[in-house]
């Protein structure tokens, strides 16, 4: 859900979630411009500022100041109200959406080279994307309070707010009153989360329905590495579900790196064989578990080194269960290598000292310097206000529960581990009750957090309209837009989604 997550000790409330004052007063814009693919001049005006966000329903004072980040094309040196409005952001559960401010859905995007190999400083600079969906809409990218510029109020209880459904409150309330004070009230909104932003989403697409004075109807929700149903699909000791929904994920890494004896043309067609067996005999061998012949064990785990390049042995010896933390060690073990936790496209030798993430150390120092080169730079942000990416180890002090009768608990109150935590509970009622909504599922095929097969088990427990959900996959990893040809792709889809083509 974000490294972030996994950094860090439990320190004091106030070391750890009050990073400083809030920033004075910011709002700065620009007028740019770029030439999309068909060779159009776009106009735009990119601004940042704070927007105050109320403490509830009831109690308008703000809670704090969320920072939010605009691109808004000009037409005849103006704003069309008549196109749609794509909000995004980032996961955590609370960080800064560097990456998708500069994953080129906009109009800038940070550089990432197309040579995995390539040193990291080759990377550190902007560049436009003819590609953006700036085109044919705009966008808000939105950082959660105490993240980019934004920050809580002083008299706050900050951990008190680190709840799944105050988070989507907050987000639902600042993006109706950028709303209000664009006049885009009747543009078509679509939401974009990536990972913990997938659990954000729904909840504050169910959030805006529910607004006291400024109730919005969400026309759409896209989800970028699937978070939503992570209880159901993550790695546990003896479950069932989640290493079936992890073979096509490791038959896409083992077909990448030329590992197993699957004949798939491409990474398309080992996904497609791997689903077949997952979900049908694999499952059925999971489920049935010690009670399979000896004979029906070697049988399954011929089939999974064929499909995965990890030994047949291997497989027996860990009874049909192989994690994808283990997978990413396994695989190139021979080599001495490791492969990446969000793109396993990247390798790296190990190390016996400390844990490797080739992705994370490739792709986060090009966020940390290209979004000084957009605020500071671009935008003329003062280099003495602190963008803050993460404001601490979030994940210890989060409270995952939503406060719905599926939960079997109130939000706040203790929770057991028979809680559900249906977050996908939130979209399938926009599907059922909004009128015209709409649901995409977007993954990265080398992405072990977030997998392909999460995203074929979420997609199967929801009761939506026909024709309503879509669903589409890239060569790439966690974040797709780090890889440029995917990043098009997906450009290309989003712009089909919130224009209904």
């Amino acid at each position: 859900m974000g490294a972030q997550a996994r950094k860090g000790q439990r320190m004091s409330s106030e070391s750890r979630h009050q990073p400083g004052p809030a920033a004075p007063d910011l709002d700065k814009a620009v007028r740019l411009d770029f030439t999309n693919e068909t060779g159009e001049r776009i106009e735009y005006e990119t601004r940042v500022r704070l927007i105050d966000v109320p403490r509830s329903d009831e109690d308008r004072r703000p809670v704090g100041r969320m920072s939010v980040t605009s691109f808004v094309r000009q037409l005849d040196g103006h704003a069309d109200p008549a196109r749609p409005v794509l909000v995004l952001f980032n996961g955590g559960p609370i960080v800064a959406s560097t990456a998708l401010l500069l994953s080129g859905i906009g109009p800038k995007r940070a550089a990432f080279s197309d040579d995995l190999t390539a040193p990291v400083r080759d990377s550190f600079h902007l560049e436009d994307s003819p590609s953006s969906l700036l085109t044919v809409c705009d966008l808000l990218v939105m950082d959660a309070i105490g993240c980019g510029y934004g920050r809580y109020e002083q008299d706050v209880d900050v951990e008190s707010k680190y709840t799944a459904r105050e988070d989507a409150r907050q987000f639902a309330e600042a993006a109706a009153r950028w709303m209000v004070l664009e006049g885009r009230e009747t543009s078509p909104l679509y939401i974009l989360g990536e990972s913990y932003g997938t659990v954000r989403a729904p909840l504050m697409a169910k959030a805006l329905l529910e607004l006291g004075d400024t109730a919005i109807a969400p026309a759409g929700v896209i989800l970028m590495g699937t978070t939503t149903n992570i209880q159901e699909v993550h790695d546990r000791l003896r479950s069932v579900v989640a290493p079936a929904s992890s073979l096509p994920l490791m038959a896409a890494v083992a077909w990448y790196h030329h590992k197993g004896s699957l004949d798939a043309a491409d990474w398309r067609e080992a996904i497609d064989h791997a689903r077949e067996y997952a979900y049908g005999p694999y499952l059925h061998a999971l489920y049935t578990g010690s009670r399979l012949s000896a004979e029906e064990h070697r049988s399954v785990a011929a089939e999974l080194e064929r499909i995965t390049g990890i030994k047949a042995t291997e497989w027996l010896k860990n009874r049909l269960n192989i994690s994808k933390d283990r997978f990413r060690s396994m695989l190139l073990e021979d080599d001495g290598d490791v492969l990446g936790v969000y793109d396993a496209r990247y390798k790296a030798t190990a190390s016996p000292t400390y844990p490797v993430d080739p992705s994370s150390s490739r792709v986060e120092p090009v966020l940390s310097a290209c979004v000084h080169l957009f605020y500071n730079d671009l935008l003329g942000v003062d280099r003495a206000i602190a963008h803050v990416e993460a404001p601490g180890n979030v994940w210890s002090a989060w409270d995952w529960s939503v406060g719905a009768p599926s939960d079997s608990v109130s939000a706040g109150e203790k929770k057991s581990p028979f809680d559900e935590f249906d977050y996908a509970g939130a979209v399938e009622y926009c599907l059922q009750q909004v009128a015209g909504f709409r649901l995409m599922v977007v993954n990265g095929c080398y992405d072990t957090i977030t997998t392909v097969g999460a995203s074929d088990a979420l997609i199967a427990s929801i009761d939506a309209p026909e024709g309503s959900v879509v669903q589409r996959i890239y060569p790439a990893g966690h974040m797709t837009y780090t890889d440029r040809e995917s990043s098009v792709s997906l450009n290309h889809d989003l712009a089909d989604f919130v224009t209904g083509r």
